[in-house]
């Protein structure tokens, strides 16, 4: 197997492990369920957003930035997984390789960017109304998206010195995760910056993503009935559920790369994709609507048409 893992005309390549692998066509049959929901659930959401002009607010306009991070952590991943599907012997180019690592660097830490940004949206929303359309105004929504692109561009800068350059390049995965890409340097020891930058970034939205959901769940339940209690901490619930689903594999990944068979990691990376139009998307009565809309549903739009002028 290693022969596979040499140099051709100075490209260094890496192999992949063929799939479906441990689980067999169970797997791999929940796997290709799991893309196609995560593929469909977030192309509508995104496209509902996009053309329900009354849904271009805030709240909504970071439900557009999650369903873009979903879609890019997906397609990141789609190009190498089908080359494990029905490439007998996978292989990946170093330069391809590094541009998937940095893909789904950048786009873990913009979806997790994302989910903190709509915690302190809803903190804001919720507990400080007034102050709430002050700050979330589409300039500062702008600033913001910049600042975490920055975080992501910035945490990825040594990323392309620190790439192994060694002979035997034996990826678990079906794709190239940047712990595990990192963990096979020659050093030893370069696999550490991204699991620990990584996991420092995550650590903190966690805590401050925490913070702000504590303070809405206490906020509304001094507030609503009995009634409204019960479906407040269903939906508190379910949006732990899709964190989880997302920091959990995300932490397991970057400690243990490579503990887990490449369909179940595929897998468990996908569920907080799957997750997310269902638990952010189909509870909101506007989004709901939204979606008739763009799907022909409804006879009437949610958009009052602009009356037009007398004919000359």
């Amino acid at each position: 197997m290693s022969t596979h893992n040499h140099t051709h005309s100075g490209v260094l390549t890496f192999l992949l492990p063929s799939l479906p692998g441990p689980g067999g066509p169970g797997l791999l049959t929940i796997l290709g369920l799991t893309y196609g929901t995560t593929l469909l659930g977030n192309g509508l959401m995104l496209l509902t957003i996009c053309a329900n002009t009354y849904l271009h607010q805030p709240q909504f306009l970071l439900l557009a930035l999650l369903a873009t991070t979903d879609l890019g952590l997906a397609l990141s991943m789609l190009p190498t997984i089908l080359d494990a599907l029905w490439v007998p012997v996978p292989t990946i180019s170093r330069d391809v390789c590094l541009l998937q690592m940095c893909c789904l660097y950048a786009v873990s830490s913009g979806q997790s960017s994302v989910l903190l940004a709509m915690a302190l949206d809803r903190w804001l929303a919720v507990c400080h109304p007034l102050y709430y359309l002050a700050f979330f105004t589409p300039n500062h929504l702008a600033w913001t998206s910049l600042a975490f692109i920055l975080r992501a561009i910035i945490t990825l800068l040594p990323t392309p010195w620190l790439i192994p350059s060694c002979s035997v390049h034996n990826l678990s995965l079906p794709f190239c995760f940047p712990t595990e890409v990192l963990q096979l340097s020659c050093g030893g020891l370069s696999w550490t910056y991204p699991a620990v930058s990584m996991l420092t970034t995550a650590s903190l939205d966690i805590v401050f993503i925490t913070i702000s959901y504590c303070l809405v769940f206490w906020e509304v339940m001094k507030r609503i009935s009995p009634v409204g209690q019960r479906k407040a901490l269903r939906t508190f619930t379910a949006h732990l559920c899709a964190l989880l689903a997302f920091y959990g594999p995300l932490f397991a990944s970057s400690l243990f790369p490579g503990s887990l068979p490449g369909s179940l990691s595929s897998l468990a990376l996908l569920a907080s994709p799957a997750l997310h139009p269902l638990v952010y998307g189909i509870q909101s009565h506007q989004l709901r609507r939204g979606l008739l809309d763009v799907l022909g549903c409804l006879s009437t739009s949610r958009v009052a048409p602009v009356p037009k002028g007398p004919h000359h």
